[in-house]
């Protein structure tokens, strides 16, 4: 028989012990072929490790910053959606109150500056 490269001469009741020996050493030569194959290509893939984004602080403070914006915005948003609407508080009535008693005083001080310049007028 022949067998890769080299001439076997074996008699009949050690030709199937021979073979099983021939057959195991050629499946152990190609697992290590096999084997490293693979190490030869994982070898010259690119690596996995700088598969992911890499940031710096800057977009992250970019980014922190928009997001603050956008919640202000979407609390003011909602401050407006929710307000009470019509009911004046009692503190701002309070200084309608007060703000229209001090006009209501100036104006009556103004009227009798204005008066008493012109009752001098007409004595003299």
């Amino acid at each position: 028989l022949k067998g890769a490269g080299f001439f076997v001469e074996v008699t009949t009741s050690t030709l199937t012990h021979q073979l099983v020996i021939y057959n195991s050493n050629m499946r152990g030569l190609f697992i290590v072929a096999l084997l490293a194959v693979i190490a030869l290509s994982s070898a010259f893939a690119p690596s996995a490790t700088f598969v992911g984004r890499v940031t710096s602080t800057t977009e992250l403070e970019a980014s922190r910053i928009n997001a603050k914006k956008q919640k202000r915005q979407r609390n003011r948003d909602n401050m407006r959606k929710f307000q009470k609407r019509g009911k004046i508080s009692r503190k701002k009535m309070m200084r309608k109150v007060a703000a229209g008693e001090m006009r209501q005083l100036e104006n009556e001080f103004i009227a009798k500056c204005f008066t008493s310049v012109v009752e001098e007028e007409s004595k003299k």
